[in-house]
């Protein structure tokens, strides 16, 4: 690191005349203090700036040296015409003397610049080969930068590829087979072809392991489907169940939405769920084309919701949620209303997301069914289905209605 030293000033036309470079030496100098040379200058219009530069220790004593050399010189002359300066600015801002106050400032500046020239010329190799050094280390650094961020994307190039060929072999399971279906379906329906094709064996390796990888996708499915079935069924009959006893119990609720709505609040206890944390973990897949995020797994567990009754006579659920508005000053809440099915659907969780950190971009997003053990599958599914159903009977029993057909 060295210190470039410019003394700015109107009668100076060349930048560079009193330009020097001073590199500290010492510890004391390097732990901040800038050594004797701003001390010898000892001018307001001097500007110090820090520069990257490095220097062999002869080549830090020679230009050292030299500009000490050149600062012999220059203070004195520079201390003189600003002494001059400070004497005349006064005179020189009234009429009657002005001409006389720039003659005289005329001459300091030429006696100036007779004497502060010859001391540039002669350290001005010294700053040039200064200069020199700078920017070729300033070029390297660019280079060195370059160099990386080519690397960088080569590597990121390379993850991507491996990528886009883990996601070729998982799409394999949806692409159809010489006998029109795919092996998903085949799977679904218990179903195993005679032979592969060369070209799925190719893709996928093993094929025995991908088989039973795409099977149990297939039950985890299954598993997926009858719980949103049992879940939709029991909410559409207890919906029944209401509508035909006259709708007992029904109110009207003003939550935090201005508007309000005309239903029953529907609780739910979620405690003792299976572990989840399985269905939360990506699966062995290459990740180096993504960058720092959280994955995520899009299950909808909520304490309460609100089973409405819609002027058209058509049930469904709501909720309360809200948003930002006025700049991030004020909150708005409104009633966020879902489908039987919808709701059914976001019990259980489907897809597993990698969100890009500090931002709300999907980078990827995976079925869940496609990865899940169904081990741990199945038995959380069962266990969400059964805790829906129950809360929804329950609350049909406060209201004194008979329970809905048990559809588990």
């Amino acid at each position: 690191m060295a210190l470039k030293l410019s003394w700015r000033h109107h009668a100076i036309a060349d930048a560079g005349l009193v330009t020097l470079y001073w590199f500290p030496e010492g510890p004391r100098e390097v732990g901040g203090a800038e050594g004797p040379v701003p001390d010898l200058l000892g001018s307001s219009r001097l500007s110090r700036t820090r520069v990257k530069a490095t220097a062999t220790p002869q080549e830090v004593t020679a230009w050292n040296a030299a500009a000490l050399a050149c600062l012999s010189e220059l203070t004195p002359s520079i201390a003189e015409l600003e002494r001059v300066e400070a004497r005349l600015w006064r005179w020189r801002r009234r009429w009657v003397s002005r001409r006389w106050a720039e003659g005289t400032y005329g001459r300091a500046k030429a006696v100036f610049l007779e004497r502060v020239e010859p001391a540039a010329a002669a350290y001005r190799p010294v700053r040039e080969a200064v200069e020199r050094r700078i920017a070729e280390q300033e070029q390297e650094r660019i280079d060195a930068g370059r160099r990386a961020y080519q690397e960088q994307e080569r590597r990121l190039a390379e993850a991507r590829a491996r990528f886009a060929e883990w996601e070729w072999r998982q799409a394999a399971a949806d692409r159809p087979l010489p006998g029109g279906s795919t092996p998903r379906e085949l799977a679904a329906r218990g179903e195993t072809p005679p032979a592969w094709p060369a070209e799925l064996r190719e893709t996928v390796g093993d094929i025995d392991a991908w088989w039973r990888r795409v099977h149990a996708s297939a039950r985890n499915e299954r598993a997926r489907e009858e719980a949103v079935r049992k879940v939709a069924g029991a909410i559409t009959e207890t919906a029944a169940a209401l509508e035909a006893a006259g709708r007992p119990g029904i109110s009207t609720v003003k939550d935090r939405p201005y508007e309000a709505r005309h239903g029953w609040w529907v609780h739910f206890d979620w405690s003792g769920l299976p572990d989840a944390t399985p269905l939360r973990t990506p699966p062995d897949m290459p990740t180096g084309h993504l960058y720092a995020g959280q994955w995520r797994g899009a299950a909808y567990h909520p304490d309460r919701i609100l089973l409405v009754r819609r002027p058209s006579g058509a049930y469904g659920l709501a909720s309360v949620t809200s948003e930002s508005i006025a700049n991030g000053m004020a909150t708005r809440y409104k009633w966020w209303e879902r489908e039987i099915e919808g709701f059914a659907q976001a019990l259980v969780p489907e897809r597993l997301d990698c969100h890009a950190a500090h931002t709300f971009q999907v980078a990827v997003s995976l079925r869940i069914t496609d990865h899940a053990d169904p081990a741990v599958f199945v038995p959380y599914a069962d266990a969400v289905a059964r805790r829906a159903t129950a809360a929804f009977r329950a609350m049909a029993a406060e209201q004194a209605l008979s329970d809905p057909e048990d559809t588990t």
